[in-house]
């Protein structure tokens, strides 16, 4: 019935009929910062960014899964749903996928799962929207997750000595001369069920979502939370 509504109504891409919900990981737990997700940016909290981003991009089945009551109290703030995130899911060892899995599991109606990051405060509301659409545009993916550029040369060290990993050191390539690498920023991850059911978020038919530097900032110390406010009093972001 709802495939046949959005055919009636015109929308060509049935990502816009499958059932999205939003997951916000949000453990107690963290070590860098006490209790990162609730720090403030801008005078709101990580949590409550995030919140609103989802909300603005017209997303409005949000979920917060945490272990701390705390956190669980800031998400209900925002008017959104709390899940109870178990303790081996909130350790310092558990992946993101592990948490994702728990939930999903007990929501066996949800088609596509948008993972959104509380420790990256400045995701666009609007990349977030079609960062989504993408995931029919211009072919059908699987998933979408966000990135930035990179314009570092790396190399590795060892026993053996270094070695020069994306480029030809004796032929050193200037910035303006190629196009860099895509770094996951982990600010977002959208999956299809079918993917996130085999025990991942990403397969080999992926596109990516380009983020700007400032945009890609990911909260872990003391020194990105204080960089976070320094970009938004000097409206960088």
């Amino acid at each position: 019935m709802m495939l046949i509504l959005c055919i009636f109504i015109g929308l060509a891409s049935p990502v816009f009929c499958d059932k999205t919900a939003v997951l916000i990981l949000a453990r107690g737990g963290s070590k860098g910062v006490r209790l990162k997700n609730i720090r403030n940016v801008g005078g709101i909290s990580l949590l409550g960014r995030s919140i609103l981003t989802a909300k603005l991009a017209g997303f409005h089945d949000i979920t917060v899964s945490t272990d701390h009551p705390l956190i669980a109290l800031e998400g209900l703030k925002y008017n959104t749903t709390v899940f109870k995130r178990s303790y081996v899911t909130s350790t310092d060892w558990a992946p993101s996928i592990w948490g994702v899995a728990e939930f999903i599991e007990k929501r066996q109606d949800i088609d596509i799962l948008i993972l959104l990051q509380a420790t990256s405060p400045f995701i666009n509301f609007k990349y977030l929207r079609s960062a989504h659409a993408k995931l029919n545009f211009p072919i059908p993916f699987d998933c979408v997750f966000s990135v930035t550029r990179s314009y570092k040369l790396r190399w590795s060290y060892s026993n053996s000595g270094t070695h020069s990993l994306n480029f030809d050191y004796k032929k050193r390539p200037r910035r303006q001369d190629w196009n860099g690498e895509f770094i996951e920023s982990g600010a977002f991850y959208i999956s299809r069920r079918g993917v996130i059911v085999k025990g991942t978020l990403q397969n080999n038919n992926c596109t990516v979502w380009e983020l700007s530097q400032a945009e890609s900032l990911e909260i872990d110390t003391e020194y990105d939370l204080h960089l976070a406010n320094i970009l938004i009093i000097n409206k960088l972001v």
